[in-house]
């Protein structure tokens, strides 16, 4: 399984978009989100961004419903 970690920026105010990382390890991916999270100070702004973690068990393929293999949102806690 991989992990991959997406922030999604705000496209009405300019916020880019970023792919954090793919990670073997939930606990992994989890962390390195939080510490990228501190270390662009991502927690200030609220709404302007949204933070995802996708467990995808095959490369090479196409996710048409990526809702399937959402395992954290952050507009969900």
């Amino acid at each position: 399984m991989y992990y991959v970690v997406v922030d999604i920026g705000c496209s009405d105010c300019g916020e880019a978009s970023n792919v954090v990382g793919v990670f073997t390890e939930e606990d992994r991916a989890r962390t390195a989100l939080e510490q990228y999270k501190k270390a662009n100070k991502l927690d200030l702004y609220g709404d302007d961004h949204q933070f995802l973690i996708y467990g995808v068990k095959e490369l090479n393929q196409i996710h048409n419903d990526s809702f399937d293999h959402c395992i954290y949102d952050s507009h969900e806690e």
